[in-house]
């Protein structure tokens, strides 16, 4: 019954992310305004983790399953890709170093600014 009732949480932020996609104007997607509104409640401990934590984490396990119509649909579509398959492989190898290099770029400036504390 604790399952069912997280689920539901998360479930209620995901309609309220839908509907407030549909009050504001822009492009953002519903499940993002979704988890935003999650971030928030959980910065404001207006939500604990506890009160999500067994659903969050059997989803996440999950997670990889909710990929496979999309492989399969991009596998059964590869003709149309084709054309664009050298600008896909770019632009994900250039965000993948992009992201290395922003992350430890992050972490360096925590930990010089860690160190000037001490």
């Amino acid at each position: 019954m604790r399952f069912i009732k997280q689920l539901g949480i998360i479930l209620a932020f995901a309609f309220a992310g839908d509907f407030m996609v549909r009050l504001i104007p822009g492009r953002l997607p519903a499940i993002v305004m979704g988890m935003l509104l999650m971030l928030i409640a959980l910065g404001l401990k207006l939500l604990k983790p506890e009160h999500i934590k067994e659903c969050a984490d059997f989803l996440g396990s999950i997670m990889a399953f909710f990929f496979v119509p999309l492989s399969v649909t991009i596998i059964q579509n590869y003709k149309m890709i084709l054309p664009v398959l050298a600008k896909i492989l770019f632009i994900v190898v250039a965000c993948t170093f992009i992201t290395f290099f922003a992350s430890y770029g992050t972490f360096r400036l925590l930990s010089i600014l860690q160190n000037r504390k001490k």
